[in-house]
């Protein structure tokens, strides 16, 4: 038998289908609204005195003025409370829309849906009038609403997160989900594309403590960016793209009243106490709720008088995120952060464990983790203090050979990085030269040099010829130089690279110059050699050599070698004439647990050069050599039979031809330039 509406039901789902949105703010929508429903079945009102640090990030994603709120904070701050339920109240009820809810794992969409979403709008009687009065139109994961709107409650998967168009998507707990969902990319990306399609209205909302390792152990906060995180994936990734809002207080001693964040650096564990970094006064935890109501939001670029005024101008973009730590969490004593924080240290010290230390950090402080063994290695001694007072260009009393270390860099700023290192017995090495060519043996289209290509252009290797094997040093011997004994060329890249790089030692053979070049490529495997010869063919049909190295072990030799503060075996010397660029560049990769080396920032050629430098050495043979009596090319200055007097060397290059510049490859045609093609 077939049953029929009311209709009075049918004109209140006509009523919800016509509705105009509520033009209120999401906080508003919130406190009027919302109910919550304790665990042990108390309902209350939603009310921003509790949590009112939650007000301006909920009310972020009410507006068109961005596309995604990132809230990062400790666990006990109300945050999925205020940003998850709040805001699915206020789009239930003013602005009926899809949307989606994402948290991590079937099991936890679950329970987040009974426990959460099913009581808050069974109890809102606001909200429960919206549901659709229709069994089959809600279920665990699905809710549908007398206006025809849909919210659902699912996990990261490809099928979820790859298909369908949302208002707004909600990713709750975001540093526990998966970095990559279903090979389709992290979520964030993927949520971001499912409210493209609304343009301004659309809203994607990322919230979580941090749970990802700081990657880096050795940055140091920029003095420029005072509100940036340290480099890590996950949550604070995301606040860092964003115009990156921390919390402030305003101390309460009235001669004082200047701004300060409630974070940990401003806590003292043995007092329980938040102090202000301006005058030192300690903050009782019974001033932290009138503290928190009057505290503000403050953007990168931003700071605020005494007076209260923000001054300064924030940082642009479309992704409003913020970031507040433990000491101001509204449902957190302090006493509670002391202890958990003492208790997981001691536990650390006696176990050698970190996990509890880990979760403390991360879950309580809402701070990211740097693992001990790499504070620890960041805390040994760093090579830059250690640099010396020795000049650039000139050979080291004690050194007896050169070697010669060329990265090949391609792209937009194509060009050979070049680092000289000179050799002394028992392995010890001094830097003494580095710098890059840029310009190609071509002309340009103006007259002027071509750029370097070295994936298109053969010829442009010939200067790796020219002035890196050619290249001759001073030494402390009066008017001696040395020749560079062996230089080593970095085969990968790019397309093209590799190929020219075979064709360049090939004809480096046939000018009688392949016992002074060497290519080199690093190694896949983890238990490869630190060296091994082998060969590969080319496209001239000839086979080429190619050092096969591991990086991870040159890395470990070359790192702990640098350390080393005492003249001697193994020691690797630095000049004080570096500059700041270069220690970045070698402290761009660090060591993990594992025994691999991982690339933490962009340049990392000086620890690559390192390397490649000590493989030279190694393919001289330099472990197996008697110092008492060494080869020809490793004995002191005035016995080495790479010596050569200024005289001769200036002889040398008198009586060589200059390297006529070859035109490049393009030439007028009308008032055109084409490629010429031979």
């Amino acid at each position: 038998m077939s049953s029929y509406g009311s209709a009075r039901m049918i004109r209140m789902d006509v009523a919800e289908l016509i509705r105009p949105p509520r033009r209120i703010k999401p906080s508003q929508a919130a406190a009027e609204f919302m109910k919550v429903v304790g665990g042990d079945g108390t309902v209350r009102d939603w009310s921003p005195d509790a949590t009112p640090y939650m007000v301006e990030p909920l009310d972020c994603m009410g507006g068109r003025k961005y596309d995604a709120v990132i809230f990062v904070a400790p666990a006990r701050t109300g945050k999925t409370q205020a940003l998850v339920d709040g805001y699915i109240a206020y789009e239930v009820e003013c602005d009926p829309s899809d949307g989606l809810v994402i948290q991590i794992s079937e099991d936890k969409a679950r329970e987040f849906s009974k426990k959460r979403v099913d009581r808050m709008l069974t109890h809102s009687p606001a909200l429960a009038k919206r549901l659709s009065p229709r069994g089959h139109d809600n279920n665990v994961h699905d809710k549908i609403f007398r206006a025809g709107n849909y919210l659902g409650i699912k996990w990261p998967s490809k099928n979820v997160m790859a298909s369908s168009d949302f208002k707004f998507v909600l990713i709750t707990d975001f540093d526990r989900l998966a970095e990559d969902v279903g090979g389709e990319g992290d979520p964030f990306t993927l949520a971001s594309k499912r409210t493209q399609t609304f343009g301004s209205t659309g809203m994607t909302l990322a919230e979580s403590s941090p749970g990802r390792e700081i990657t880096d152990p050795n940055w140091r906060q920029p003095t420029d960016c005072p509100h940036m995180a340290p480099p890590t994936t996950g949550i604070l990734d995301l606040y860092n793209r964003g115009d990156r809002r921390r919390w402030y207080w305003q101390c309460p001693q009235g001669q004082c009243r200047e701004w300060f964040q409630p974070i940990q650096q401003n806590f003292n564990v043995a007092s329980r106490a938040v102090f202000c970094p301006h005058c030192g006064c300690e903050v009782s935890q019974a001033e932290k709720k009138r503290l928190n109501m009057n505290g503000r939001w403050v953007p990168e670029g931003c700071s605020l008088t005494p007076d209260g005024e923000m001054l300064g101008t924030p940082k642009g973009g479309r992704i409003a995120s913020f970031w507040m730590e433990g000491p101001a969490a509204g449902f957190q004593t302090w006493a509670s952060l002391a202890e958990k924080l003492e208790t997981a240290t001691e536990t650390y010290e006696v176990t050698r464990s970190e996990k509890a230390l880990k979760t403390v950090t991360n879950v309580d402080w809402g701070l990211p983790y740097l693992p001990r063994a790499m504070l620890e290695d960041a805390a040994r001694t760093n090579p830059a203090d250690n640099a010396e007072d020795f000049e650039r260009y000139i050979v080291p009393e004690q050194a007896r050979f050169l070697t010669a270390a060329v990265d090949v860099q391609g792209g937009q700023n194509a060009r050979f990085v070049v680092q000289v290192h000179a050799h002394g017995p028992d392995r010890e090495e001094w830097l003494i030269d580095r710098y890059e060519i840029k310009e190609s043996p071509r002309e340009g289209l103006d007259g002027e040099p071509a750029p370097l290509d070295p994936a298109s252009y053969p010829e442009d290797w010939d200067t790796i010829t020219d002035k890196v094997v050619s290249a001759t040093y001073r030494t402390h011997e009066d008017g001696q130089e040395l020749r560079v004994r062996m230089t080593i060329v970095d085969s990968g890249g790019e397309d093209g690279v590799s190929e020219n790089a075979y064709r360049w030692y090939l004809k480096c053979a046939r000018n009688r110059l392949a016992h002074r070049v060497c290519l080199y490529k690093g190694a896949s495997a983890r238990n490869a050699p630190q060296i091994k010869e082998s060969k590969v063919p080319s496209a001239a049909k000839a086979e080429v050599p190619l050092l096969i190295c591991n990086p991870n072990l040159l890395k470990d030799a070359v790192t702990n070698a640098a350390r080393r503060s005492d003249a001697g075996t193994s020691r690797l010397h630095f000049p004080r004439w570096l500059g700041a660029w270069f220690w970045d560049e070698w402290q761009a990769e660090i060591r993990q647990t594992d025994g691999r080396w991982k690339k933490v920032r962009k340049r990392n050629e000086a620890l690559d050069l390192a390397c490649m430098n000590r493989a030279a050495s190694l393919k001289l043979g330099t472990a197996k050599i008697r110092w008492d009596k060494p080869p020809a090319w490793a004995r002191p200055v005035l016995e080495n039979s790479e010596r050569i007097s200024r005289e001769e060397r200036r002889e040398m290059q008198s009586e060589q031809k200059p390297r006529k510049r070859e035109k490049s490859g393009f030439k007028k045609s009308g008032g055109f330039k084409k490629a010429e093609f031979v």
